[in-house]
């Protein structure tokens, strides 16, 4: 063999070697764009499921106020057999409400059970505080829907429902949520300069 076969060797062998490597890199970057592409598809179905929920929490004509407040006009202005059916139209409209305010609750969870799976590692706690939050809300929301139906002073109850979310869990899953929206943005790539 003359020294042009070995340089025509030479060639191809770096020929193929140059091939395999841009084929194993251009795989790389096909996988992490595929990666991308649907994080951006789970990440913004959230938002937009988000919006849903909460449009429909703010729309809602049968707010709990709603409901006692049509409770304590026939309540007050009933004889005997009017309060008693009163007692029982609030009580089968707050059972259909509590089944109404559990649901957005349950679509949260399964959307933030979707993020879970494809968010990154720094995300994920931030999640599962979000998660743990919005339970903590709708379990205290439960604790004071049971307690009406064994209330016997009406105003105590009414206190109650009002101050359903005033505490620090309100502001602290605020500020949760912008810290999610921002780490899912700059996951996606939408934070770089």
């Amino acid at each position: 063999m003359e020294t042009k076969d070995y340089i025509a060797i030479g060639i191809a062998i770096l020929g193929w070697t140059w091939a395999i490597i841009q084929y194993s890199l251009n795989r790389r970057n096909q996988k992490k764009d595929k990666a991308l592409e649907k994080r951006f598809e789970v990440y913004s179905s959230f938002l937009i499921k988000m919006d849903e929920i909460n449009q429909n929490m703010r729309t809602d004509p049968k707010m709990i106020y709603g409901i006692t407040t049509e409770f304590m006009e026939k309540l007050l202005e009933g004889d005997e057999h009017n309060t008693n059916q009163a007692l029982l139209n609030f009580n089968s409209e707050l059972i259909e409400y509590t089944k109404k305010s559990v649901q957005p609750t349950m679509i949260l969870n399964q959307e933030l059970n979707k993020l879970k799976l494809v968010c990154s590692g720094a995300l994920l706690p931030k999640i599962e505080e979000y998660k743990r939050l919005s339970s903590d809300y709708v379990d205290e929301f439960q604790i004071v829907l049971n307690r009406i139906s064994t209330q016997k002073d009406i105003n105590v109850t009414a206190k109650e429902l009002e101050n359903i979310g005033h505490s620090d869990r309100i502001p602290m899953m605020t500020e949760l949520w912008q810290t999610i929206e921002k780490m899912m943005r700059k996951e996606i790539g939408y934070y770089k300069k």
